[in-house]
């Protein structure tokens, strides 16, 4: 049974920023945590039977989402209570404390369970083939539907494939599973997703298109038809090289006898290149019988001799981008670009003269001893000669769309979050979108990778890749250790977490870091660094003054409930200067208001009573004037004391020669009496 804190739906700043609100109260569904359902487990997503609170009839299921893995904003908001024909509802979604966590929090979505079973199983054991007409009437009609409704939501489905599609019985049809608990296309086997898809790194490879929904569809159209996996021969590498040496379709028909009606159906569904498949309303026109699309067909060139690379034979140039692409000896890659047998075969294996001449100055611009420049020059060629592919950079496959999640769920593998952070300081990803037909649905990539590309240079708190990350995906929850058992999608959530950390720490903390503020900054355009001053300086207080400023800060913007416990702590971390303050009476009125700062539990309140016009340096400096003066006034004293004592001495110096001398004199006088009353 798990409490819930209720998602809003109160202006977010951008789509893909996720909508935490700030309502808080309970799931309408209890999670029975001791039944687990493997059969809709997807990759580090768990589902467990759930029942209604609220009494509502029917079966349901809740899956724990993967905490690393930015949630599909779009698809939560669009989808959630969508009684949507020919899918799996979703029902309801929210942050819940997960007991099987230790109560850190976690992202739960309720659905309903289809009932039925999916057509394969997790192995893809053989089925019954299903009759041409089940599978264009029952099946591919209604699902067409649902998927231009999902399009005119603008959706995507992303997770077609038939272990996720379900003979529904309620719903008396085919019905596909859900799209939203993991990243599209983590779990997507290969076969179902097209050639540059398939080829990418599965975290990477970006939210689905229509053209890509519709070629997991066509494939999924194959497999009901024959019964089983159509390549079950074939891995995920030798799958990749059957079908850039040829096509998929070839490659199918080859193996297979289709249905002679669906044959052009198919071969405009399993296209390569998405230029050339058939959209959803060519899908429809075709079912309706009004009018046969017209096939149009971008297949790569055949060479007149396959070129040798690594041991491999390759017959065309896409084939051949492939293999260089993915090879990670970047210096054998660069040797064999530039080497006499591949511009031969350039020039009259393929007549590809022109395209030749514009490979001619990629490397000779950068320098041959920079391992990194040479992967530049390597990426930039492959990308040159086979522009739809995935962007490859030193044996990483990626699409620049799905590059911000790749690196949210990455970012405690060095190596990977480093590949991505090099790959971002690069214009390889923007080159990479200018190259792309469908150039309208890239105009918001290519506006974070720009900004994040600056940024990512960048040295300091609010920069570098933890700023890049929080640009990149917006989606993507703050990773601060601090926060590690909240899950924070939205600045305003932030103080209340650390209220609760504060609650429960054995000792103070500074309630702020690289993590956090990067968060921040990417979401608040009025957050100021000069907010930061003294956070990275060598004196606690001075660090305590810098993070008081910056949770003051949140407290303002966000203007919520009283937060005595964080306020408590920074307080006692800002004791050591209240301690400083020497004169008596400053000191404790300087102390009965943070104290009374602290009782009311406001930040505000306590910067207030430590900004007070550089009051500490006030008091060193009165300090220091004091000691000044008590300097001066000592030496006078001092001086005096030893003027009195000169004058002493003096006076009795100058008495003595008094005295001698009136001594002397007497008895001069004595004498001379003496002498002249003998003489008388």
């Amino acid at each position: 049974m798990v409490a819930a804190e209720k998602f809003d739906k109160s202006g977010p700043e951008s789509d893909q920023e996720m909508d935490t609100g700030d309502r808080s109260g309970a799931l309408n569904f209890d999670l029975r945590t001791g039944q687990r359902l493997d059969r809709f487990s997807r990759t580090g997503t768990h589902a467990y039977a759930a029942d209604s609170k609220l009494g509502v009839p029917g079966r349901f299921y809740g899956m724990v989402l993967d905490p690393n893995h930015p949630p599909r904003v779009k698809a939560l908001r669009g989808l959630k209570g969508v009684r949507q024909p020919g899918l799996t509802w979703l029902e309801e979604w929210a942050v819940v404390p997960w007991p099987l966590a230790g109560g850190a929090q976690r992202l739960v979505c309720v659905f309903r369970q289809p009932n039925g079973d999916p057509i394969f199983d997790e192995r893809y054991s053989p089925i019954m083939p299903m009759s041409e007409r089940v599978v264009l009437d029952d099946f591919l009609r209604p699902t067409v539907e649902m998927l231009l409704n999902l399009y005119r939501l603008g959706l995507s489905h992303g997770g077609i494939r038939p272990t996720n599609i379900y003979e529904c019985r309620d719903q008396h049809r085919f019905v596909l599973g859900e799209c939203v608990s993991i990243p599209p296309g983590l779990d997507q086997p290969a076969l179902f997703e097209n050639v540059d898809r398939a080829a990418t790194e599965p975290l990477a490879r970006g939210e689905p298109t229509m053209a890509d929904d519709v070629y997991s569809l066509g494939i999924t159209m194959v497999a009901m038809l024959i019964g089983r996996n159509p390549v079950p021969d074939l891995d995920d590498k030798g799958l990749l090289r059957k079908r850039v040496e040829g096509s998929t379709f070839m490659m199918l028909a080859e193996r297979h006898r289709l249905p002679y009606a669906t044959l052009d159906l198919l071969r405009g569904m399993l296209q390569d290149d998405a230029r050339d498949r058939w959209s959803l309303m060519d899908i429809d026109a075709w079912l309706s019988e009004a009018t046969i699309p017209p096939f149009r067909l971008h297949l790569p060139k055949s060479a007149g001799w396959p070129m040798e690379f690594h041991g491999s034979q390759h017959g065309t140039l896409r084939s051949l981008a492939y293999a260089v692409a993915r090879h990670r000896d970047i210096e054998g890659a660069k040797e064999f670009l530039k080497s006499r047998k591949f511009r031969n075969w350039m020039v009259r294996g393929l007549d590809e003269e022109r395209l030749l001449i514009s490979l001619e100055g990629l490397f000779t611009e950068r320098e041959d001893v920079n391992t990194d420049r040479m992967a530049e020059a390597v990426s930039l060629t492959c990308m040159l000669i086979n522009p739809f592919a995935p962007l490859h950079y030193k044996g990483l496959a990626v699409n620049p769309t799905g590059m911000g999640t790749m690196l949210a769920a990455s970012m405690d593998d060095s190596v990977i979050r480093g590949l991505l952070i090099e790959l971002v300081k690069t214009n390889l990803p923007l080159r990479w979108l200018g190259m792309q037909s469908d150039t309208e649905g890239y105009v918001s990539t290519h506006r974070q990778l720009t900004k994040a590309q600056g940024l990512a240079s960048r040295a300091g708190w609010g920069f570098g890749v933890e700023r890049a990350l929080y640009e990149m995906q917006p989606a993507a929850r703050c990773l601060s250790p601090l926060l590690e058992r909240f899950l924070i999608y939205r600045v305003e959530t932030i103080l209340l977490a650390l209220e609760q950390v504060a609650a429960s720490a054995k000792e103070p903390f500074l309630p702020v870091d690289r993590h956090i503020v990067a968060f921040v900054m990417s979401r608040r355009r009025d957050f100021s660094l000069a907010l930061l001053d003294g956070i990275d300086s060598e004196d606690s207080f001075v660090k305590a003054q810098a993070a008081l400023r910056f949770v003051a800060y949140l407290e303002e913007k966000i203007a919520g409930a009283a937060l005595p416990e964080l306020t408590r702590m920074i307080g006692a971390m800002l004791q050591p200067g209240i301690d400083r303050i020497l004169r008596p009476r400053r000191k404790h009125d300087l102390q009965r208001k943070t104290d009374k700062a602290i009782e009311d539990g406001k930040l505000q309140a306590l910067l207030d009573v430590f900004k007070q016009g550089g009051l500490f340096e006030k008091d060193q400096r009165e300090f220091a004037d004091a000691c000044f003066r008590w300097r001066v006034n000592n030496s006078h004293l001092i001086s005096a004391e030893h003027d009195q004592k000169l004058m002493m001495a003096r006076a009795g110096e100058i008495g003595s020669r008094v005295a001698f001398f009136i001594a002397i004199s007497a008895s001069s006088l004595v004498a001379s009496g003496i002498m002249l009353f003998m003489l008388i």
